[in-house]
């Protein structure tokens, strides 16, 4: 499938403010200070919506970076070289909201995974579960 990138970073960025301005009491605990601490909820939940809407299935990659305390990980969709990351800007040398993109130098400072796809669905019934509200919280508030 050829993705149109204006396309996948307009709906990446419209999910973003989605989730931005979805009633807190109706997100996961994990994503209460969204971008912070928000990255692998909202990779499965931007993973299921961009499915949705024809996009196909990505990866959940997951990077991990530095040494003991100083050890960070994160979470984004990939597919090949392809990356989209709504939450990257919860570090502090990131400020952009939305990365869409085939080339992050950033991203490479990770030892990342490609674990499973990215889609709450796939995994057990209390993921699903909790993920599947949220899921239909952001909707109504993408309008």
């Amino acid at each position: 499938m050829d993705l149109d990138m204006d396309v996948l970073t307009k709906m990446a960025g419209q999910f973003r403010k989605a989730i931005e301005i979805t009633p807190i009491k109706s997100l996961p605990v994990t994503m209460k200070n969204f971008p912070f601490g928000s990255c692998g909820d909202a990779t499965l939940l931007l993973g299921h919506y961009l499915k949705s809407n024809g996009f196909g299935i990505f990866q959940y990659a997951l990077g991990e970076r530095g040494a003991g305390e100083k050890r960070h990980s994160h979470a984004w969709l990939q597919r090949g070289v392809l990356l989209v990351d709504i939450t990257a800007d919860q570090f502090s040398e990131i400020a952009s909201p939305v990365i869409v993109t085939t080339n992050s130098e950033w991203h490479d400072t990770f030892e990342t995974k490609l674990l499973n796809e990215a889609d709450f669905n796939v995994y057990d019934h209390y993921t699903r579960a909790t993920l599947g509200a949220a899921y239909t919280s952001v909707l109504r508030s993408l309008g």
